[in-house]
């Protein structure tokens, strides 16, 4: 009997809270509404972050909170630095993640990702700053190099295009590849983009002249494609997975 009443008293604790945020201790009078307020975050954001509350309606005093960690008041938040391809913009007053997103042109869950420093996406303030994609010019076109100076006849390009529906095309070309077999297991190439954020996307590329080692192939994806993101050209195999490295690479600009 007095083990069940220890148990049902017993505070709710985290095992641990992530990077860039703290813990709070309930006290008495506290509610996630109070708390969310305080911390400047909704209360649909402090449910999410701390599941070990187990009915969001019900905190008691002692219990532990995962909350973000605030800055001195008056200075904005700031990221220490963001990913290539990427330029600082400074919050105005009046604007929103899915404005800003909107305006450049890219969905606003690619903001939210390379922005962890800001917890909440839905509370922002003048003077916070976002880490945001440097806009593509399109058509934009790359020229892929080799890494290895051995292979110096061969090259490669990467064309960026905006489709009708808005999305983007991306078509990679490799010239002067040496057939696959002769770098391991391969037996043919990928094309990669890698993207800040999300890891990237690979797709296979088509072999369509031997003598000229000429391989091309094209992806359609949703406007995520910045300056910045990295290409290459990979040795593939279509059986089985081989480790491989990049033969190519390039930047889009």
């Amino acid at each position: 009997m007095k083990n069940n009443i220890e148990n049902k008293t017993r505070a709710q604790i985290p095992e641990r809270c992530r990077v860039g945020f703290q813990r709070y201790t309930v006290v008495k009078g506290d509610t996630l509404e109070k708390i969310a307020k305080r911390f400047n975050v909704t209360v649909g954001f402090l449910i999410v972050e701390n599941p070990h509350i187990k009915d969001p309606n019900k905190i008691f005093p002692g219990d532990v909170l995962c909350v973000p960690i605030q800055p001195p008041p008056g200075v904005g938040r700031v990221p220490e630095s963001c990913p290539i391809g990427y330029e600082k913009y400074t919050i105005k007053p009046g604007d929103t993640f899915s404005m800003i997103a909107q305006n450049i042109g890219v969905p606003v869950d690619l903001l939210i990702w390379n922005n962890p420093h800001i917890p909440d996406p839905n509370i922002i303030f003048p003077g916070d700053v976002l880490c945001v994609p440097v806009p593509l010019k399109l058509p934009s076109c790359s020229i892929l190099k080799p890494i290895n100076s051995s292979l110096q006849n061969t090259f490669g390009s990467a064309l960026v295009q905006k489709l009708q529906n808005g999305q983007h095309q991306l078509i990679i070309t490799g010239v002067n590849l040496p057939k696959p077999s002769s770098l391991g297991n391969y037996n043919g190439y990928d094309g990669f983009v890698g993207i800040a954020g999300i890891g990237g996307y690979g797709f296979p590329l088509t072999n369509v002249s031997s003598e000229e080692g000429l391989w091309i192939g094209s992806l359609v994806i949703f406007p995520i494609l910045s300056s910045g993101n990295q290409i290459y050209i990979i040795p593939s195999n279509s059986e089985v997975s081989v480790p491989s490295k990049p033969l190519l690479e390039g930047i889009l600009k």
